[in-house]
């Protein structure tokens, strides 16, 4: 017999088969980025991992969901270590007869992509079916401390193995950590994701994917929820673009270096905190109120840019942003109805990831062009007077974020729906005109 202390167990043993599958493929995507940039030379060739990283899983997510919600949870998850898993062994295998080109590793990069679009909502989905509600919090937490550290750890431990051995071992240690993570998801017993009911044979993979948004628009406070998170995410990629060549302004690049660590301890803590403590019992003060702390801590990084302030701001914007994701993620668990979450889930990644590139190309536009601007920015602070042209047009944008995400938050408080959104039974006023998922 299934307890939830049993289910909590579980959910710890995937979590950590899931970290080290992520870990292989940090250190797989780092060292496989510097492989790149020092064959070409070119930073566009660079930046297009990035993309490619992204884009593919945004625009398959919808269907991705959809299917999510047909399969078995375990399937599912499969599946994406699985294709990720293959695209590791391809890379080993090119590494070896030496035929790799940056080409396979754009193929391989967006490949990845796809397979993280089924696996990460069935993650998603997988947590409230086996961790009770009450522990959710710190459930999120544990995944939230995974996104958090890996990307501390991967960058120094490829550089490191990168040293002492070649690519094709840090390719080959990726392809293992896929192994444990299936092995491990293969053992364990997991919960199905939706009914057993069958949809009519009228409605489409792609309605069944529509209705992950008609049944967003009919609940206005997952709506708030989730365009307050595009407002955030908007306002956090534009000043990770910013950040640097503001750092870069006042000093080298082993301060920017020491300032973004800071920034990934904060992540860490946060991280460390939400998983003990599991957020408030009012799971949307852990989201609105941490989120206008987090505008504050931009607006004031804006209007004092010291190296001292932007050093204490980066560390508190780590902090928080474990506790208001952590919080916001165990919203969602808990409000959608469980043979939806898949698709649901899945459209709500696909447009707050949306927001991502788009927000690293506006930066990146405003970053060369501020100097166009400078004369309308006056100086609100002595370290800002210290700043050129160009420095003090992107506090201005930091200022300019940090309101933004003031507003967003102010909104969400204002709005009943949002206020309340957990006060609305799980399957709402939506769960009748949704086409169960198949067996």
């Amino acid at each position: 017999m299934s307890t939830p202390e049993n289910g909590a167990l579980r959910f710890v043993i995937i979590w950590g088969s899931q970290t080290v599958s992520m870990l292989g493929s940090a250190l797989t995507s780092f060292a496989l980025g510097l492989w790149v940039y020092r064959l070409t030379g070119s930073v566009m060739d660079f930046a297009l991992i990035s993309a490619l990283t992204i884009l593919p899983g945004m625009l398959v997510a919808p269907i991705a969901g959809v299917l999510v919600d047909r399969w078995e949870l375990r399937n599912a998850i499969r599946l994406g270590d699985l294709g990720a898993g293959l695209v590791s062994l391809a890379y080993a295998v090119l590494l070896s007869l030496d035929r790799l080109t940056p080409w396979h590793v754009y193929v391989g990069t967006a490949i990845a992509s796809v397979s993280s679009a089924f696996q990460r909502p069935a993650y998603t989905a997988l947590t409230p079916a086996l961790v009770p509600a009450r522990h959710l919090g710190r459930a999120n937490g544990l995944t939230q401390a995974s996104d958090a550290a890996v990307p501390l750890i991967a960058p120094p431990l490829a550089g490191f193995l990168m040293s002492v051995t070649h690519l094709d071992m840090v390719v080959f240690i990726d392809f293992i950590s896929f192994l444990v993570a299936i092995t491990t998801v293969s053992l364990i017993r997991l919960p199905r994701s939706g009914s057993p009911a069958t949809p009519k044979a009228s409605t489409s993979t792609l309605q069944q994917a529509l209705e992950g948004w008609n049944y967003l628009k009919e609940r206005q406070g997952l709506l708030g929820l989730l365009a307050f998170a595009v407002v955030t995410n908007a306002a956090l990629s534009s000043m990770q673009v910013l950040l640097p060549p503001l750092v870069l302004d006042l000093a080298g690049p082993a301060v920017l270096s020491a300032l973004l660590s800071k920034g990934g301890m904060g992540l860490v803590v946060g991280s460390l905190v939400m998983a003990a403590w599991g957020g408030p019992r009012n799971r949307i003060h852990g989201v609105l109120a941490v989120g206008s702390g987090l505008g504050l801590i931009l607006a004031i990084a804006g209007l004092f840019p010291s190296l001292t302030m932007l050093g204490y701001c980066t560390f508190l914007a780590g902090l928080c942003l474990p506790i208001m994701d952590g919080s916001s993620q165990a919203i969602w668990q808990g409000t959608v109805a469980a043979p939806l979450r898949g698709r649901v889930f899945a459209m709500r990644g696909m447009i707050a990831w949306s927001v991502q590139p788009l927000a690293y190309l506006l930066a990146g536009f405003m970053a060369d062009h501020m100097d166009d601007v400078s004369l309308f920015v006056p100086a609100f602070s002595k370290p800002m007077a210290l700043l050129d042209s160009r420095g003090r047009g992107i506090a201005l944008c930091f200022i300019v974020a940090g309101l933004l995400t003031l507003v967003a938050a102010v909104r969400g408080y204002a709005s009943r729906h949002v206020r309340k959104v957990e006060e609305f039974p799980p399957d709402g006023v939506s769960a009748g005109a949704m086409s169960p998922p198949s067996g």
